[in-house]
């Protein structure tokens, strides 16, 4: 009897073991095997057996370290995709399905005060909300799946009760003793589903998520292998989370680019839950108030069913949302040079009527730190990373400049160090100077910003988020974070700064993302009583993501970016794959960039695949390596991966790219 076993290695293949005759009907697949290799031992996945053919002496497996498989049959098989359609080592994988250190027969240890049960406590007492004829639809839409595979988009409203339509159509699945899956796109929200989840399942939701602990991790990935648990809820690992049955799976924000792991096994979460969705034989709920056009778009072609919750609950209006021009000429009415154009009189003027009314308000800025990059004004100097091809930010607290690329940070200089000149000059503003500027002007309110600088580890998040909740915090600063999902009643003006920043990036996704994080934190007014108000200035108001932002318009959105979607031929009308060629010599990975794009170009002849590159990176130098990217589309997956698999062997067999790093990236998520 011989094994297939999958290790942790950078190699995709599978290695083969004799079984020995005391292991003999304990050997299953998914368990834990103990092997040696290459003059030491490792611990891989039995992924299958073999007839062991072949003129070879095969080792055996040395121990079998677990009574039964810690991966379930389901799981094993999303494993196995993901591997094939990413193109991952399957070993690691399975080491990132599986929690570190556990071991399958320890039971679960009962959980500790300030979990889930804890979390509830928020929503102690919430009546159970009355259900909108749209949910009512939706629900029994999804009631009259039977249970079998039934993929479904969720388009609703940025306060249409979504999380309400997830919370009912889970109840019958942990009824029937099986498991739920609720993917969030970043730990930032899994406290607030946590919360939600809990008011309803108490005890039987776990939590799975990076930001956990080994022990912890540990301890949530035993409550749901035994059963203790049957609502899982957590960001993308959570695809893994290891139930025997599974009954449903929820991806909310399902658009949103956090769901795509951008190192090591780059799969996407969305994507896995529902192939996941489809081995397991059960519904999956994908949902968004701005679905990504590839979702929007299987669900025109009939391949998702589509549910619309088109208003808020409970009757609420949508915000209003005003529109501010700023490119129009510098005069009375502006506050900033238009360099610095945070903001404006009218966002001011707006911020004090809502402040004195009791109000909360939220101001929107993508961009960390206090400046975009120093300049010296006697010679034009700009101090740029050591390791990555991009300006230093400049960060007004511990005056330093960091990389948000690879974190690097070094003091301010006070001087230029080229020519020594003192007369430096602050580009641009992020959050920081965002906040300084508002507290210059509202002294008299709290003001908190949210952003990756200011969050301190250890539930700082929640903490910043509780502040706002509890009317504490009357002024909120913040990127992204604080646009998705987060349910914040008391604030009745949004006020976006720049809305340009995403428009300007070099990537085909850029109108997408900017149309969907405007609707997002557009929706964080008005979700109380307070009716909403939101102001977006921006220098390009025409433009069709921005005017159709302005009125929650996502159908004519759609209209007109699939247009050029097509005309292009970008996704969703094909498919693409990045293979990203990393050298510390500049020349070395130009050469070996330029050898693995001819063998792709070769072998891409009749089969209907575009090979196009090598070009140097938009960003060029990340972490002291030279990056060039070369870019492969198909209207065919199935082709796509051919030539991506015939093309690697050949360059590995050739050694066509020496010195240098080899990253493939199936459906990239960003062309950076």
């Amino acid at each position: 009897m011989y094994a297939e076993i999958a290790i942790g290695l950078a190699s995709r293949k599978t290695f083969t073991y004799k079984v020995p005759e005391r292991l003999e009907g304990k050997a299953r697949p998914g368990q834990r095997a103990i092997v040696p290799f290459s003059g030491r031992t490792k611990t891989g996945f039995i992924v299958g057996f073999s007839s062991g053919d072949g003129p070879f002496d095969y080792k055996e497996i040395a121990d079998l370290p677990d009574a039964s498989p810690l991966v379930p049959e389901g799981l094993l098989r999303l494993a196995g995709w993901i591997s094939e359609y990413y193109m991952a080592p399957l070993g690691m994988v399975l080491a990132a399905a599986v929690a570190p250190g556990v071991e399958e027969d320890r039971p679960s240890r009962p959980r500790k005060a300030g979990g889930p049960a804890s979390d509830a406590r928020a929503e102690e007492g919430r009546p159970e909300l009355v259900l909108s004829a749209p949910q009512e639809e939706a629900l029994s839409a999804i009631a009259g799946a039977g249970g079998g595979f039934s993929p479904f988009l969720l388009h609703g409203a940025t306060g249409s009760g979504k999380t309400e339509v997830y919370l009912r159509a889970i109840r019958p699945v942990v009824e029937a003793g099986k498991g739920a899956i609720v993917l969030a796109p970043e730990i930032s929200l899994t406290p607030q589903l946590v919360r939600r989840f809990s008011a309803r399942f108490g005890d039987r939701v776990a939590v799975l998520h990076s930001g956990l602990t080994p022990s912890q991790r540990r301890q949530q990935w035993r409550r749901i292998r035994h059963g203790d648990a049957l609502v899982a809820v957590g960001a993308r690992s959570a695809v893994f989370a290891p139930f025997m049955r599974v009954g449903m799976i929820v991806v909310d924000e399902e658009h949103d680019a956090s769901y795509k792991q951008e190192e090591g096994v780059r799969y996407n979460a969305r994507d896995a839950a529902v192939m996941r969705a489809k081995i397991e034989g059960c519904p999956v709920i994908l949902g968004s108030a701005t679905p990504s056009l590839e979702s929007y778009h299987n669900a025109l072609a009939g391949k998702y069913a589509l549910l619309e919750l088109p208003g808020r609950a409970a009757g609420r209006p949508m915000p209003e949302v005003r529109l501010i021009d700023l490119s129009e000429p510098v005069n009375q009415t502006t506050l900033q040079h238009p360099v610095d154009r945070l903001l404006t009189e009218p966002l001011i003027d707006a911020a004090r009527k809502r402040l004195e009314n009791g109000e909360q308000v939220l101001f929107f800025l993508n961009r960390r730190g206090y400046s975009d990059f120093i300049i010296c004004r006697d010679c034009g100097e700009v101090p740029k990373c050591a390791n990555c091809s991009v300006p230093m930010t400049f960060h007004r607290r511990g005056r330093e400049l960091k990389c948000h690329w690879c974190g690097a940070a070094s003091p301010a200089p006070s001087v230029c160090p080229k020519c020594g000149g003192d007369r430096i000059k602050y580009i641009g503003g992020g959050t920081e100077k965002l906040q300084r500027e508002l507290v210059r002007f509202f002294p008299d309110f709290k003001t908190s910003r949210i952003d990756r600088d200011s969050i301190a580890p250890g539930g700082g998040f929640v903490k910043l988020l509780d502040d706002v909740a509890s009317g504490e915090t009357k002024i909120v600063v913040g990127t992204q974070m604080v646009s998705k999902g987060h349910d914040l009643p008391g604030i009745g003006l949004v006020g976006v700064t720049l809305a340009d920043y995403s428009l300007n990036q070099p990537d085909f996704r850029a109108a997408e993302r900017t149309f969907q994080v405007l609707t997002q934190v557009a929706g964080r007014s008005g979700r109380g009583e307070i009716p909403g108000e939101v102001i977006i200035q921006t220098y390009r108001p025409e433009h069709y993501s921005i005017e159709c932002a302005s009125r929650h318009d996502y159908k004519s959105f759609y209209d007109e970016e699939i247009i050029l979607r097509k005309e292009l031929n970008l996704p969703p009308f094909s498919r693409l794959a990045l293979v990203a060629v990393r050298g510390v010599k500049q020349d070395k990975a130009h050469d070996g960039a330029a050898g693995v794009a001819e063998i792709l170009k070769n072998g891409a002849r009749g089969m209907g695949v575009d090979v196009m590159g090598p070009a140097p990176a938009p960003v060029f130098r990340v972490r002291g390596k030279y990056r060039y990217f070369i870019i492969l589309r198909s209207k065919s997956h199935r082709k796509l991966h051919e030539v991506l698999e015939a093309g690697l062997r050949l360059v590995e067999s050739k050694k066509a790219a020496p010195a240098c790093k080899v990253d493939v990236d199936v459906d990239p998520r960003g062309m950076m």
